[in-house]
């Protein structure tokens, strides 16, 4: 975490991605989730209702609208599939 006094803290995340890059939007949106569910399970109930809203808000305005609409599409998939998967065992 970075601040200065002119501007807000800023959060840098690193991905280490062990050594493999993909451009799949399946790919990109399993790494979403399972950093989704890191954040909110550090959260406070006294935090914001949704801490990890900021991250797919920073995400939205980085990428390409056709990529940001492909791995948001996929992100609901993964995140259904990881209910299931939760609520059956």
């Amino acid at each position: 975490v970075t601040t200065t006094q002119e501007s807000a803290p800023s959060v840098a995340l690193i991905d280490f991605g062990l050594a493999q890059t993909s451009t799949l939007a399946e790919d990109k949106a399993v790494d979403l989730y399972v950093l989704e569910r890191a954040i909110n399970s550090t959260a406070n109930d006294g935090d914001e209702a949704e801490p990890f809203g900021h991250v797919l808000a920073g995400y939205e305005s980085r990428a390409s609208k056709g990529l940001w609409n492909a791995v948001r599409t996929k992100l609901d998939e993964v995140r259904a599939r990881g209910r299931k998967r939760t609520m059956v065992g």
